[in-house]
This record gives structure tokens, sequence and C-alpha cells, in this order.
């Protein structure tokens, strides 16, 4: 009897195993072959190298993003993230050795400030730590804001033909300063002037415009330079009309002025001077005058006169008067110089005058005075002289020049 339950026991531990056997078995046919691998120990998570020595560079509406890669050779791409993450760049990247620099341009910006966000990946798709740097987009908010270099003064030499201008300091962002202007030949041309430069000498073309646009870099590492937003012109004042088209326009009553071997022609050789060079009357008597035709029509701003330049100046002109006309059309006046109803004749024939010039000096010097305002433009000059400083009836004269606003 006890042998027969050993052996009934047995049978049944034995058909437990098998039934424990058999389920391992269908278990392990419904599992992936690589599930077991979640039963491993955690493996470390690589993390590629992250970028080194960020630097912002802004530009105009974008911004170039400067980095280094110093020790990972196994980094394939970067990742730009702005905007909150909204808005990415990615940047493919072959690994040298040595150290890499990577640079990319992130355009079409807002004219505000951003944080950007980097990011490197290997090929197995590992990412670093991220990198950070921030910086402020500038654009046409920026340039509205920027101001042309300013002007200290500009001058005009007949001489030797040159403009000249003079610059305040530049701002230390300051790029440069662009002038558009035609030159003597004729040819319009572009110069640069330097924000180190403090003067500018221009072969220029009297009368056409000139044209001027500074530049500015915000900052050294700028990748772009942002300009003023409207170019400004260059007014040039007081320059002198060409003497090449003057001639003597003989009206009654006019002395001539070609008295010992001068005459009214030296007026307008481009120097002072002493005799022969210079016009001289003949005991005409006081008051006097004569008439210039200058070519072309002015509106004349300043005159300009040197008398005989010797150590005894004799008959040098210390007051005068300046008319003016446009039309020698029934301009012509009757009555002579001295005559009292000389100066309401010529106002009625439509003469202008245009400024009573006054010398406390030897007369020898150029003397240069500002016209009346408001006067119309005129072509022909009359010169009346009133007074010369010995007080006597000749005058002379070596030097006459009108200046103008082109």
């Amino acid at each position: 009897m006890k042998l027969f339950s050993s052996i009934h026991a047995s049978r049944k531990l034995a058909g437990a195993g098998l039934l424990l056997v058999t389920a391992a078995l269908v278990w392990a046919s419904c599992v992936k072959q690589d599930d077991w691998k979640a039963f491993l120990p955690d493996q470390p998570k690589v993390y590629p190298g992250k970028p080194t020595e960020v630097e912002f560079l802004p530009g105009h509406d974008r911004a170039m993003l400067r980095w280094q890669l110093v020790s990972d050779p196994t980094i394939t791409q970067a990742k730009v993230f702005w905007n909150n993450g909204h808005d990415s760049v990615t940047v493919a990247i072959n690994r040298k050795q040595g150290v890499d620099t990577v640079k990319v341009i992130v355009d079409k910006l807002l004219e505000t400030s951003y944080t950007f966000t980097i990011y490197t990946y290997d090929k197995e798709g590992n990412r670093s730590v991220p990198a950070y740097v921030t910086g402020r987009i500038l654009g046409a908010k920026y340039e509205s804001t920027l101001l042309n270099r300013t002007l200290l003064g500009v001058n005009y030499s007949a001489d030797s033909k040159l403009l000249s201008l003079a610059w305040a300091k530049a701002d230390t962002v300051n790029a440069g300063t662009r002038i558009w202007f035609t030159d003597l030949g004729g040819v319009e041309r572009e110069l640069v002037v330097d924000s180190s430069s403090y003067n500018t000498f221009i072969p220029w073309k009297v009368g056409t415009k000139l044209y001027y646009q500074s530049a500015y870099k915000p900052s050294r590492s700028a990748i772009d330079t942002f300009k003023v937003v409207k170019k400004d012109s260059i007014a040039v004042k007081g320059v002198p009309i060409s003497k090449a088209s003057w001639s003597v326009a003989k009206l009654p009553n006019d002395v001539a002025g070609d008295a010992w071997g001068t005459s009214l022609e030296w007026l307008w050789d481009g120097k002072g001077g002493d005799y022969p060079e210079i016009y001289h009357t003949d005991g005409d008597g006081m008051p006097h005058h004569f008439t210039i035709d200058l070519g072309a029509t002015y509106t004349l701003t300043q005159v300009e006169n040197i008398g005989r330049t010797n150590a005894n100046p004799y008959h040098n002109v210390t007051k005068y008067e300046v008319w003016g006309i446009a039309d020698l059309t029934n301009a012509a006046t009757t009555l002579p110089g001295n005559d009292p109803g000389w100066k309401a004749e010529s106002v009625a024939k439509g003469w202008t005058l245009l400024k009573e010039v006054i010398r406390n000096d030897m007369g020898t010097v150029p003397f240069k005075v500002d016209l009346l305002p408001g006067i119309p433009p005129v072509r022909y000059i009359r010169i009346r002289v009133l007074e010369t400083i010995d007080h006597s009836d000749d005058s002379h004269m070596s030097e006459l020049t009108f200046f103008y606003n082109p």
C-alpha cells in the first residue's frame, strides 16, 4: 500500500513539471527577440562635444552664429533653435582634426532680441548638452536713427579748382561716408571718406550736384553695414563765377578805363596787380561808372575788389556802388554818373542797386562784402565809383570778383 502511494505521488510531480516547461516554452515564443535587453543594467548615455566659444554677430535682419568644436570627432551635424524652439536650422558638419570653427547665418529675423540654443549630434543621434547665445537683431528701425556725418565747412577754390570739405569727428561706429559728385571732366564719380579723415578735396565741376551718405557698423563684429536712410546734398556757397566770358559792355557815359596804357580787362585777369595791369581813368570826374557783361545770368551773393597793389596806392577806390540788370534792352542811361538824377534814372531803367561798398583801408588787399539780400539775377554789372583814397577825379583798380551760390 505504501509502495503504491509513492509511485502515484511521483507521477503527479512529473506531470506538474511537464506543465511548467510547456508554459515556459509558450511564453518564450510570444516575446520579441530583443526584449531581453530590458532586463540588463542601464548603459551610460553618450553626449557629443558641446559647442564652445559661441559668438553672436549681428546683421541687417539676420545674424551669424559662430562657435568652435574642439575634441569630439564623431559630430556630424548641429541644430540651432530659436523662438522658443519653434524655428530651427540644421548645419551639416564634416569634422576634421583639431579645432573646427562652425558658422551659420540665420536670416529673416525680426528687429528684436533672440536667444539661440545650439546642439551637436553624432551619427547615432546622440545630442550634446545645449549651448546658448543671446543677441539683438537690427534693421530698418535702427537705420532710421542714423545721421550723416556732420560737415563743418565747404569751400571752393577757383585757383586749384578743388572743393574742400571739412568734417566733424566721426562717430565711433561710422564705417565711412560715400560722396557722389561730377568731376571737372563732367564724369560722375563716387568717393568714400574714411571715418579717420577730417578733410576731403574734390575736383568738382562748379554748378553740379553733390550728395553724401554715411554708413555704420553697430559693432566691430557686425556682418552688415547700415546706411543712413537718405542722402544729404552738399550746398556750396560763395563760389567765384567764371571770368572766361567777361567783356566790356560800353554804354553811354561809361569811362574807358584805358588811360596810360591800362585796360578794364585787367579787372578779370585772375589776380591783383600793379601798373599797368590795372584800369585807370583819365580825369573823368566823380562819380563815374563803367559796365561789364558777365557772360551769363547769376544770382550774386558777394563782391570782392583789389586796388593797385603798390606801396603808394594813389587812386584806389574806397567807396563805390554795384548795380546790376539782367537785360540791356532799354537799359542805357542818358545822364552822366555825377548827375544828381542818375540814380533815379537808373532805377527807372530797371537797374538794381546791389551794394554800396565802403573801404577804410589803403585798398591794396582783397576786400569782400556781402551783396544786399533778395537781389534779382543779373548779367550786366555797373560799377559807379564815388570816392578814392586821395579824393581825386581819377580811379584805378586791379581785380574784381563776384560770387554766387550754385
